[in-house]
């Protein structure tokens, strides 16, 4: 039972750290996931021990671990691209500046007419 408690308190934290995501990102809509996760770990609190055999506590187990690091490589994949995005931003920024400058220092042709 104290298993349970402590497993839904994780996919509990797993979702908010998820939920607070921005948003459009895989994360975020993977959110939900956990979150049911947890909710039914405390709906069946102290069940599952009793009545499932060791056998099948150990799939359940490894669900839970695969739950969770499908949610940490959704994670990683949104920082990934967070920062991807912020370096193609910091590149668009420099080329922008410096064909402003170009510009600025290119003489100009003045024709007398």
């Amino acid at each position: 039972m104290t298993l349970n408690v402590i497993v839904a308190a994780v996919f509990g934290a797993v979702t908010l750290y998820m939920a607070t995501k921005e948003h459009r990102t895989v994360a975020y809509r993977m959110a939900w996931i956990p979150g049911v996760m947890a909710m039914m770990e405390l709906a069946v609190c102290g069940i599952v021990f009793t009545a499932v055999p060791m056998a099948l506590e150990v799939i359940l187990m490894v669900c839970r671990i695969t739950v969770l690091v499908c949610c940490s490589l959704a994670l990683k994949k949104d920082a990934a691209k967070a920062r991807n995005r912020r370096r193609r931003r910091e590149v668009q920024r420099r080329v922008a500046t410096d064909r402003m400058l170009y510009e600025l220092k290119r003489p100009t042709a003045h024709h007398c007419a």
